[in-house]
Order: C-alpha cells, then structure tokens, then sequence
C-alpha cells in the first residue's frame, strides 16, 4: 500500500516539476495581431492584394447591411407599436 502511494507521490512531484519547468503559452495581443496580419498582407503579390481587398470591402458591405437591416427592423417595430398602441386608445375609448 505504500509502494503505491509512493509512486502517486513520485509522479505527482514530477508532474508538479515540469509545470513549473515549461514555458508559459504566449498569447498575442491586438496590436501584435495586426503587425502580423499587415506582414502576411506585404509578402502577397499584387493580385492577391487585390483579392483579399475585395474579399474584405465585400465582407464590410455585408456587416453594414446587416446593421442597416436591423436598424430598419426596430423603426418598423417601433412604428407598428405606436399605431397598435393609437387602435388600442380609440377602440378602448368608443366602448365607454
């Protein structure tokens, strides 16, 4: 019975040893990020510029549209609510 919790003990300190021995994982910030996707975008040749600019302005079009889209959604909503709510006034009013 001790043989074996000193082999869990074993590999639990050598467990514990090389966690605190390995590198911590980097992690990238956003400006870091941008500097490596501006390289990756300089090393492209002229054609692929070109397409991944287009692919970018299609891609922005698209998210305008969709806010557009949204905000269109809400001022219908808004609109449908005041007249829902002129109806209700009215039909309220000429039952009494």
């Amino acid at each position: 019975m001790s043989n074996s919790q000193n082999n869990k003990r074993k590999t639990i300190e050598e467990l514990e040893a090389e966690i605190l021995n390995s590198t911590p994982i980097k992690t990238k910030t956003f400006s870091s990020l941008i500097t490596s996707v501006k390289n990756w975008f300089a090393t492209l040749p002229s054609t692929g510029k070109i397409v991944v600019g287009l692919f970018g302005f299609m891609i922005a079009f698209s998210l305008l549209k969709t806010v557009l889209s949204i905000v269109q959604l809400a001022f219908t909503f808004a609109i449908l609510g005041v007249i829902f709510y002129i109806v209700f006034q009215f039909v309220s009013k000429s039952k009494l």
